[in-house]
């Protein structure tokens, strides 16, 4: 059982993966679509999608940059319930949410508090890859140790599961309530993973379970998925931001992480033109 900085715990086993994990520029992201194919993309995206991505993203700010108050946890709480009910969480064959007082108590933990925080504060550019395609982090990092920091998102994911949901294994559904309160990175559902795939990158596969320890290769995808998106935003600013400025929804010129989710969900459809490809 590991304890992070945080207290947040999950069990780790001992692994002989060598850090930071070797990458190739074969596996590289990079824009292969123009900024008119981002502007389409986004806006041909469900508009209650974004919609309930907005609706938590105002609550979660005042969270996340203040104090854990019972007023915060249960604004995010209401809002992050029925955010997930939205996108699946609550459908057959899916986890059933905690209740919303189980939901808020446990935001309002200093603990979960603290690690969601740290996690907001993290831009998506501060996440790249060097000369030699290791994953490096920049020194805007609030954590500017790479296993530190995949050691906090496997436990975080581990924690957000057991807080959020009453039985859940996989690692979507917590993905996505990162996803909806910080907008880091995207969650590894069905049209995400499809949308990596049709992109080049392999091994994502759909359910994912969640995970336990980078010596797996399915949990290293996603630690290392942050990076490989960072360093692709880094390359292609310029042409991300116009397609966003461009868009119906330019305050996601401030939320990278969210702007990959879309591209990826819509890229899985073989209908729409290749955005992203390694």
């Amino acid at each position: 059982m590991h304890k992070d900085t945080y207290g947040l715990t999950v069990q780790m086993e001992q692994t002989e993966v060598p850090y930071p994990f070797p990458t190739t520029t074969k596996n590289m992201l990079r824009l292969v679509g123009t900024s008119d194919d981002i502007t389409s993309a986004i806006n041909a995206f469900r508009p209650s999608y974004h919609e309930d991505f907005a609706n938590v993203q105002r609550v979660a700010r005042p969270y996340l940059n203040g104090d854990p108050t019972p007023e915060n946890s249960t604004a995010l709480a209401v809002a992050l319930a029925t955010a997930l009910c939205h996108w699946s969480a609550c459908m057959r064959r899916s986890p059933r949410l905690h209740s919303i007082q189980h939901i808020s108590d446990g935001l309002a933990d200093k603990q979960m508090h603290t690690r969601l925080a740290e996690l907001g504060r993290h831009d998506l550019e501060a996440f790249n890859l060097d000369s030699d395609n290791s994953r490096i982090l920049r020194t805007s990092s609030p954590v500017q140790d790479v296993r530190a920091f995949d050691i906090g998102l496997i436990a975080l994911l581990n924690n957000l599961a057991e807080l959020l949901f009453l039985s859940c294994t996989r690692a979507t559904y917590p993905m996505k309530a990162l996803l909806l309160i910080t907008g880091l990175m995207p969650a590894f559902d069905s049209q995400v993973t499809d949308g990596l795939k049709r992109a080049g990158k392999t091994g994502f596969n759909n359910p994912h379970h969640l995970p336990t320890n980078t010596k797996y290769a399915g949990d290293r995808r996603i630690c290392e998925l942050p990076f490989y998106l960072g360093n692709c935003w880094s390359l292609h600013r310029e042409d991300f931001q116009k397609g966003i400025e461009k868009s119906l929804r330019k305050e996601l010129k401030a939320a990278p992480g969210r702007v990959f989710d879309i591209l990826l969900f819509m890229q899985a459809d073989p209908s729409r033109k290749l955005i992203l490809a390694v």
